[in-house]
């Protein structure tokens, strides 16, 4: 198996997380994006030149994400149908990020459908300030729902968050993980968690952007389905402080298009 494909299996079995970074998978932070060659210059542990380079492609790739949406092109795209059913859930934090996933995610029969496919929800993410902006505005911070299609095929919906209502699902997700900003740790509980809930009204057939692009974070492997929603979601001050106080700062910088065409439905 090439180099690449190892680390497209890599961050395929970690969209379920399990445990602590793998002991051969070299350690990054986001300060890390400040330094020569950013995460494309981290070194591996045990391998020789180019190998010792695991996460090349947050580099070199020229599909990668965030990206500035501004310049949008109104073509037809496949729709987007979410089929989430509420689960009971299991609250992680990533080391880089807080997270709430299925306690049985190989079960759960939630489902998001683009087009003619279709693709398991696997866990809910935060980034704090937003990782995409809209026309220039950087929201106060960014939630990611990550579906597998299950061959290796990855679809990512995106909601902006700003200053509003509190929200009922992500405060579940702050009274539930522990707060050890950079330690890994795992919350496993019977709280039934509810990610459908956290769609705006209407999101169904609302307005999305979309484009080819890459995970956010090392190994930032590309060939994954990106879905930005234009209506953002709201959560409190005291909620937007909560989530501050486990990860302030925790997003990419933006990156080139590289002549890729960013495609709405409305």
């Amino acid at each position: 198996m090439s180099l690449k494909n190892n680390l497209f299996a890599l961050a395929l079995s970690t969209m379920i997380w399990h445990s602590p970074v793998h002991a051969d998978e070299p350690s990054w932070n986001y300060a890390d994006q400040d330094q020569p060659g950013g995460w494309g210059a981290i070194e591996g542990a045990e391998t020789p030149p180019p190998y010792n380079y695991p996460y090349a492609e947050c580099a070199i790739g020229e599909k990668q994400t965030p990206v500035e949406i501004g310049n949008v092109r109104k073509t037809p795209v496949n729709g987007v149908t979410f089929n989430w059913q509420p689960f009971r859930a299991d609250f992680y934090n990533t080391g880089y990020a807080i997270q709430a996933q299925p306690v049985a995610p190989d079960a759960y029969s939630g489902t998001t459908k683009v087009g003619r496919d279709s693709y398991r929800l696997v866990q809910a993410h935060l980034h704090s300030p937003s990782e995409h902006t809209l026309n220039g505005k950087r929201y106060d911070a960014e939630m990611h729902f990550v579906n597998d299609r299950g061959d290796g095929g990855l679809t990512v919906v995106g909601l902006m968050i700003e200053l509003g209502r509190p929200n009922e699902q992500v405060q579940l997700m702050l009274d539930n993980t522990v707060n050890t900003p950079g330690s890994p740790t795992h919350n496993p509980t019977r709280i039934v968690f509810e990610p459908k809930k956290l769609l705006p009204r209407g999101t169904g057939s609302g307005k999305f952007f979309t484009y080819s692009g890459s995970l956010t974070t090392p190994p930032c492997t590309e060939g994954v389905n990106w879905y930005v929603y234009e209506k953002p979601i709201t959560i409190s001050s005291g909620q937007l402080s909560a989530l501050k106080a486990f990860y302030d700062g925790n997003y990419r910088y933006l990156q080139q298009l590289n002549g890729r065409q960013l495609m709405t439905n409305k």
